[in-house]
């Protein structure tokens, strides 16, 4: 993310750093050893503290509150364990610089107050669960010009935006307890209704007036929040449509090594159908028999290598 000022960007990566980069000389400004012990997923500037203060959340759950110009040791001890599974996204309050929100796999969106506490390693924690979606919320964005909209994407291909007037904490004494309270509108594009596709992001645009929402495997949406009708930012032509062959769902199975539903030549499922690509069965089977050969052809390469002193002496 940028600061404030645009004056810097935050980034986070597999390593568990956290650098700050100057994006006008290309130069590294700090480097931060984050305390995370599995891969970032988020990192953001808390507004109005001169860059000095950072939030970021990681594979594991862990969420860090990070001083910049303290050390290491103290930092850690700025922790907060409430999430189980995956924590996916940290989202600011534009002007304020006290609290933050954050969205994970355990389907919970909480939200935390730093000048009430700034560490939570209780296990099982409830008390910042600001509104829980009953399945893992992947990706959140708040509304620029009106920061109470809270738009939230889901594993069950929904997005829902909330106004966070309606709701609370059981820190702040006014939690509903359910899912529905404080929901304004409710998203899922039509062909998906029947599907579990994850929202892999959502933003607002700067006017507040439209939400872009890009899903894992499928197309990226425009939709208008007051309407909740989609509209597909890619349509394709009246002679590549076809009917939905609803095939039984197949679950993706990743081999070590096996990148193919990514990089430049990936696709979403249904493009793949459309350009005559093999159905789910078969083309997995092809992938293992690939990655199997793959295997095998290494495994005779170091052997071969092994042998090689031995022949000379």
């Amino acid at each position: 993310c940028s600061s404030d000022l645009a004056r810097y960007i935050l980034s986070g990566s597999d390593d568990t750093n956290l650098v700050i980069s100057n994006p006008y000389n290309k130069q590294i400004v700090t480097t931060i050893r984050s305390g995370h012990r599995a891969n970032i997923f988020s990192a953001k500037f808390m507004p109005q503290t001169n860059d000095k203060q950072i939030v970021s959340c990681s594979g594991d759950g862990v969420i860090f509150y990070t001083h910049v110009e303290q050390a290491s040791d103290s930092n850690r001890q700025s922790q907060f364990t409430c999430h189980y599974g995956t924590a996916y996204e940290i989202m600011t309050v534009p002007n304020d610089p006290n609290t933050f929100l954050s969205c994970g796999e355990d389907g919970t969106v909480r939200w935390f107050d730093t000048r009430m506490k700034t560490s939570c390693t209780k296990e099982d924690c409830k008390e910042d669960i600001l509104i829980n979606c009953g399945r893992a919320a992947t990706s959140i964005t708040i509304c620029p010009p009106l920061p109470y909209y809270l738009a939230v994407g889901c594993s069950d291909s929904s997005v829902r935006i909330y106004d966070r007037r309606m709701l609370g904490t059981r820190a702040t004494g006014n939690y509903a307890g359910r899912g529905t309270t404080g929901m304004c509108v409710r998203f899922v594009p039509g062909h998906l209704s029947n599907k579990s596709c994850r929202v892999t992001s959502l933003c607002y645009s700067q006017d507040g007036q439209e939400v872009l929402v890009s899903y894992s495997s499928d197309y990226i949406y425009l939709f208008d929040p007051k309407d909740d009708q989609a509209r597909e930012l890619k349509h394709p032509s009246s002679d590549e449509r076809r009917p939905d062959l609803r095939q039984p769902p197949v679950k993706r199975l990743r081999l070590r090594g096996d990148w193919s539903d990514t990089g430049p030549r990936a696709r979403p499922e249904s493009e793949r159908d459309r350009e005559g690509e093999q159905s789910p069965n078969v083309s997995l089977m092809q992938r293992m028999s690939d990655m199997l050969s793959r295997w095998f052809e290494d495994a005779s390469e170091v052997a071969q290598s092994n042998r090689g002193p031995d022949r000379k002496s």
